[in-house]
């Protein structure tokens, strides 16, 4: 994990917060614009117009599962390309950017639920070996008799 272990409480809901909104898709309305540049900046093979507008719907589906800064910096490298590109193209563009966004959210929110459920004695110690012994003292068999079975 990435995230320094001294973060503050405030500013690990602020990095949240932040990873939260980097996630949020553009409006469709921005989408179909983005989109429709796009189609006057590359040439493309001759569609009738309901196919084209097909084509059009379902890139902006499928772009909105995207967060809106990667679809635009995605649709922009796309422009600087001569031909449209097909949706693999896009999409293997995308999909690091979000997946890394998602995980680093996933791995903070995780780090939260960990750090708001620790012990306290544990979260004093918990760059130590106490921290260890505290774990696996709860790990040993206890034996009632005080004979160790084989």
């Amino acid at each position: 994990m990435i995230f320094p272990k001294s973060m503050t409480r405030e500013q690990q809901n602020e990095v949240i917060r932040i990873l939260s909104l980097s996630l949020a898709p553009l409006s469709r309305v921005e989408i179909m614009r983005e989109l429709l540049k796009l189609k006057v900046k590359t040439s493309s093979r001759n569609m009738d117009e309901a196919s084209l507008e097909l084509q059009l719907e379902v890139y902006a589906d499928e772009l909105a599962r995207f967060p809106a800064d990667c679809v635009l910096q995605a649709l922009k490298e796309a422009g600087r390309q001569k031909w449209w590109p097909d949706w693999g193209a896009l999409e293997s563009l995308l999909t690091p950017l979000q997946e890394l966004r998602q995980r680093l959210l996933r791995d903070l929110k995780a780090r939260d639920n960990l750090i708001h459920r620790r012990h306290g004695r544990e979260r004093l110690n918990s760059d130590g070996p106490e921290t260890l012994s505290f774990f696996l003292k709860d790990l040993e068999p206890k034996h009632e008799s005080g004979i160790r079975g084989e």
